[in-house]
């Protein structure tokens, strides 16, 4: 049967064409191979299961697949048998009306009433003009998706009354339950679904063991169901459900008009490396734009940096950058000493449209500000984890956990060291205040220059003096002073805080490579993973340095051997260092079990997984270890990568 789910509605929302992509294993589809996503993902299978156990008598509904594929009608059929009772509590509820089939998380019954509770591992904080729920883009996917669940329940039992609720993190709320993360274990079935295997069984005190809420949506939902709120201007709630359930049980194109920003972001695209599945967004392209196979080799407004007139390109039906006039960039904002946006979108546009791949650089603007300087240069990159389940007593939801840093040093002779590292993995210890402890100590070996990449750091730190503030530590105040002398104070609206001006203030390289440097290679990019590779087909200095064994430059490393070789050249281009980063468990023996099952740690998001994974209170110390080390390798080459682009940047400034 093809049904149109709740999760199938809200991507037909996003955009109707994708219905015809979905579930198809011939299309490629990004957002399954994307680590931060897993995450995330991973994060709220473990909130779903906290939410029953405030209904600690709640009835599941096994998902069980029969021989002839997903029973849907058998789900439904325990559903009905369960609502016969006055008063029940049901965890994934089935319910079908015509070809819309819905799953709903928790279902509470008294009654003709049907409570209608929608699990999310999504945060809110109650009357904050940023985090509440309201309707806005950052909750109308969310209060749709109940909409539709409320709309088939209506009409598959209209008997009932239904008042619709979102269960979120509540940022107001902190656990007393230390390390109720790890009670809700992410696991790999068998069939290689994520399940969960619970350490905890019941709450006893759920209003100070829990972190979850409930939140009465039924306002907002109205406004939905009477289509005051639309997502799809030119249908109305009920009509949107129809043409998108009609279009998906067709097995049809819906032939939607494109719109140029959500295609950019559509997962539905094939990566240069994978030839054998198809692009969703190439199809859309034939389809609707005519284009041949020669059209895609065009640069596209696709790769323009914080391109923001996507509506006057829709209303035209323009994307190559050949038929985008520079008027369309918006307004050129003079700037002595810096690129200005638009500025540097013209460039890229202009350098594309001649296949020019020379660097566009403001020599005599970046050597005035590399001049301001302090020698030794001090590079710094964090590790952090957030979950909505705390991992920690008395800590509130996604509240970060810092748990390592890499620092390398860049003396003016051109030496680079590997100076300083820390690392704390262990489980049920929280690392913050001994992190910026041992931070404070490495930074204090001199006084230069201080370098992030992104605010992140900055604002990872600025966290962490919160908690501070909150602390008993001894010490605190010096390391809050400790804080206040590098960073900056937070610059949301809302932020009620005291402010500050640092004395030794981080400086971000991502600004200063928007500021004065553009790289064709990056395709406006300016991520350090797109900006290194760039470096790497621009900069002879950088290949032929580190081509060569750590031993045979002036570098120091605390994680590798003096043999290790950081650019590795295969058919003239440059290997990505990240990708040639050891498995953890590559000489792992298979006599002995495991508990974690990662593979890789080359990002951010897989080093986040990690150090959930290394919270399991039963993993082996030999487990551990492993996992320790390939973070220690990820987090020095991050370091490492911040040194390439500096040493670049000189390159072209002497």
């Amino acid at each position: 049967m093809k049904v149109l789910s709740k999760s199938r509605f809200k991507l037909g929302l996003e955009c109707p064409n994708k219905l015809f992509y979905t579930n198809k294993k011939e299309y490629a589809n990004q957002k399954q191979d994307d680590p931060f996503l897993q995450a995330l993902a991973s994060g709220g299978f473990q909130v779903e299961e906290l939410a029953r156990l405030h209904y600690p008598d709640g009835k599941l509904i096994e998902d069980k697949n029969s021989d002839e594929g997903y029973d849907y009608e058998e789900k439904v059929k325990q559903t009905s048998k369960l609502l016969e009772q006055d008063n029940v509590v049901v965890f994934e509820a089935a319910f079908m009306f015509n070809n819309l089939f819905i799953r709903v998380d928790i279902l509470e019954k008294k009654g003709n009433e049907i409570n209608l509770i929608e699990v999310k591992a999504k945060s809110f904080k109650k009357d904050d003009t940023k985090k509440d729920v309201k309707y806005n883009a950052d909750w109308k996917f969310y209060l749709f998706d109940v909409a539709f669940q409320k709309y088939v329940i209506e009409r598959a039992f209209p008997q009932f009354i239904v008042r619709p609720f979102l269960m979120l993190a509540d940022k107001d709320r902190t656990t007393t339950i230390d390390g109720l993360n790890q009670l809700f274990r992410v696991s790999k079935t068998s069939d290689n679904r994520t399940g969960i295997e619970l350490k905890l069984q019941k709450l006893d005190n759920p209003e100070k063991q829990s972190v979850l809420s409930n939140v009465e949506i039924s306002d907002i939902i109205q406004k939905i169901e009477s289509s005051e709120y639309k997502i799809l201007d030119e249908f109305t709630f009920g009509n949107s459900i129809e043409v998108l359930a009609k279009a998906y049980e067709d097995n049809r194109y819906f032939d939607y008009d494109l719109n140029f920003q959500i295609c950019k972001k559509c997962e539905f695209r094939t990566k240069d490396d994978n030839e054998n599945l198809k692009s969703g967004v190439k199809e859309c392209f034939i389809r609707k734009l005519g284009w041949q196979e020669d059209d895609f080799k065009d640069p596209t407004a696709f790769e323009i940096w914080d391109f923001r007139r996507w509506k006057q390109l829709n209303e035209m039906g323009l994307i190559k950058l050949e038929d985008i006039d520079d008027e369309l960039f918006g307004e050129i904002k003079d700037s002595e000493v810096k690129m200005s946006r638009v500025g540097r979108q013209l460039t890229q546009k202009h350098k594309a449209l001649i296949n020019d791949y020379e660097p566009h650089v403001l020599i005599h603007e970046l050597k005035a500000e590399m001049e301001s300087w302090k020698f030794p240069l001090n590079f710094i990159d964090f590790e952090a984890s957030t979950s909505p389940l705390p991992f920690y007593a008395g800590k509130h939801p996604y509240e970060k956990v810092v748990f390592q840093f890499s620092h390398h040093i860049y003396y003016e002779d051109g030496k680079v060291e590997h100076a300083n590292e820390y690392i704390n993995i262990k489980a049920g210890e929280f690392p913050n205040f001994e992190f910026v402890r041992k931070l404070k100590l490495a930074l204090e070996q001199n006084n230069g220059t201080i370098f992030q990449f992104s605010p992140y750091e900055n604002s990872t730190l600025n966290q962490v003096k919160v908690q501070l503030e909150k602390s008993n530590e001894s010490d605190r105040v010096e390391l809050i002073g400790f804080i206040k002398s590098i960073t900056t104070s937070p610059k949301s609206k809302d932020y009620k805080g005291d402010l500050w001006i640092p004395i030794r203030g981080m400086v971000d390289l991502c600004e200063v490579i928007k500021a004065y440097y553009y790289n064709p290679y990056a395709k406006g990019s300016n991520s350090i993973k797109d900006i290194l590779p760039a470096t790497f087909k621009t900069s002879e200095f950088i290949k032929s340095k580190y081509t060569k064994p750590i031993s045979e430059i002036e570098l120091s490393s605390f994680n590798f051997k003096p043999e290790k070789v950081w650019l590795k050249i295969e058919n003239d281009e440059v290997v990505d260092p990240y990708k040639s980063l050891d498995k953890p468990f590559n000489d792992w023996d298979d006599n002995f079990e495991r508990v974690s099952d990662i593979e890789d740690i080359n990002n951010g998001g897989a080093a986040m997984t990690a150090y959930g994974l290394a919270q399991y209170t039963d993993m082996t110390d030999l487990e551990r270890n492993k996992i320790e080390k390939a973070l220690l390798k990820y987090c020095e080459l991050d370091t490492l990568a911040m040194v390439m682009i500096y040493e670049h940047l000189k390159e072209l400034t002497t």
